[in-house]
């Protein structure tokens, strides 16, 4: 049998299915992603336990939790904690009470710092989002492309992949800047550097980068990411017009959270294969780049700084390829040459 639990790291605020295995003396979690994580018996420390739960925290990590379900496996108990000492000294009906009053509080606090982003992302109008956006003007203006032609391959491309964006106000750009990356902007702009035209030698993979910038759009990660890392009084200042300018170069390096990119992954190739386009050219590229950042190229890691290659992404799109189904190009020769011109230069 599996042991299963629930992981908070204490660095995003999305929790994780992991698998709880021992490991000499420590435990072993392995979250979606086949990522391996160790803590030692020692640090664990045990909280609390209600309807069936057992919760643990991180001597030394604030925000660290791990939630398992009885029945817990006997090998998995051993290197749990005990339950905790003797019993604190009596103390009065008022004390008691103020004090979980306190508790209370405090957990509600906790459960908003942990949930906060996606909470406020998903309940964000997007309206707010496309006011935001607006500052992207600024430092990517004077590259963008905006040939008819380039213009009706893009409108295009995002129409395959998802037929209700444009109606829904996502944009696709193209800025002529020579970075290998591709961008979601806040209230559903998306933008591509011609320097990825430039890296990927097919179609099909710009195809998966723009599905996965689209998800990203659709999964409201980009409002997330915002609050996460400016903060959410910066995000409500920026809302209200102020201090836009000054930040819009750091939301262009905002990152997202491991569960964000590998959620953004599953939909993009979802979207691949409804639109009848072949996930193995995204994997080859992704496979390239990790090969390229592994030999130092700056070039490669302008992507994998906002994109970070967890271990098994690139198989994943792999593994998604239908080895029987005959897919269509996302476009023509013609439509890519058009995208390659590199904005006209």
């Amino acid at each position: 049998m599996v042991q299963r639990g629930l992981w908070f790291d204490g660095q995003i605020a999305v929790e994780r299915d992991v698998e709880v295995s021992p490991a000499s003396t420590c435990l072993k979690l392995v979250d979606f992603d086949g990522a391996e994580h160790y803590v030692e018996k020692a640090d664990l420390v045990r909280l609390d336990v209600s309807a069936g739960k057992l919760k643990f925290g991180h001597r030394s990590l604030e925000g660290w939790r791990l939630i398992l379900t009885e029945p817990v496996e006997p090998e998995v108990r051993a290197l749990l904690p005990a339950k905790g000492g003797s019993l604190a000294p009596a103390v009065s009906r008022r004390t008691m009470t103020a004090l979980v009053t306190l508790t209370a509080a405090a957990s509600v606090l906790a459960g908003v710092v942990i949930f906060a982003p996606e909470v406020l992302a998903r309940r964000m109008p997007m309206e707010w989002e496309r006011k935001m956006g607006a500052a992207y003007d600024l430092p990517i203006s004077a590259g963008r492309c905006e040939s008819p032609q380039i213009r009706a391959v893009l409108d295009s491309l995002l129409d395959r992949l998802d037929p209700r964006a444009r109606a829904d106000g996502l944009t696709l750009e193209l800025v002529n800047v020579d970075m290998v990356n591709a961008v979601a902007l806040p209230g559903g702009r998306m933008v591509l550097f011609d320097g990825m035209l430039d890296e990927a030698d097919n179609p099909d993979a710009i195809a998966g980068i723009i599905a996965h910038e689209v998800a990203h759009v659709r999964r409201r990660h980009v409002a997330a990411t915002m609050v996460r890392e400016l903060g959410l009084g910066t995000v409500v200042t920026m809302m209200g017009g102020g201090a836009v300018a000054g930040n819009a170069g750091g939301l262009l390096s905002l990152r997202y959270s491991r569960a964000a990119e590998a959620e953004a992954d599953k939909d993009a190739i979802a979207t691949l294969q409804d639109a009848g386009i072949s996930p193995r050219p995204t994997a080859d590229l992704f496979k390239r780049l990790s090969k390229e950042a592994g030999e130092s190229s700056t070039y490669a890691l302008e992507f994998l700084q906002s994109h970070p290659l967890s271990r098994g992404r690139a198989e994943r799109f792999a593994r998604a390829e239908d080895k029987n189904w005959v897919y269509s190009p996302a476009l023509s020769e013609e439509e890519f040459k058009v995208l390659k011109s590199r904005c006209g230069d």
